[in-house]
């Protein structure tokens, strides 16, 4: 096999499949034929195959991870600004257990100030911006 055809080949899997996948539909042949430097800017550049996520440091994991579940309540809360929520709310809205939200807003007192068990959510870079005035 010509080493253009195999770079060709793997650039189509890394498209329709992403990063780990496409190694389930591409011949060990295919792959040793692309040049090891192509191939790292291949794959440096590939998204990433559905239901996998990238963590912090590179490496893959299949699922979803609790730095997901943070960030879509961190998410949500930027859309829900100045609104009075419990707990349950919060983790009914994002998806995620009670113990994983009532961690996150425990943890992040510029987001979620507690009132009692209730949680006020806050734009933390408008309180930054209005103490420095």
């Amino acid at each position: 096999m010509d080493t253009q055809e195999a770079i060709n080949e793997v650039k189509q899997a890394l498209q329709q499949f992403g990063v780990p996948c496409w190694v389930a539909y591409t011949s060990h042949s295919v792959r040793s034929a692309v040049p090891k430097e192509v191939m790292r800017e291949l794959l440096a550049t590939a998204k990433v195959s559905q239901g996998w996520s990238k963590q912090f440091d590179g490496q893959l994991i299949f699922g979803r991870t609790r730095t997901d579940d943070k960030e879509n309540i961190l998410e949500w809360a930027k859309q829900n600004v100045f609104e009075m929520v419990t707990v349950k709310q919060v983790a009914d809205a994002c998806g995620v257990a009670e113990s994983c939200a009532r961690r996150t807003m425990n943890a992040r007192p510029d987001v979620f100030k507690k009132f009692g068990k209730e949680y006020e959510i806050r734009d933390a870079e408008a309180d930054r911006k209005a103490q420095k005035k």
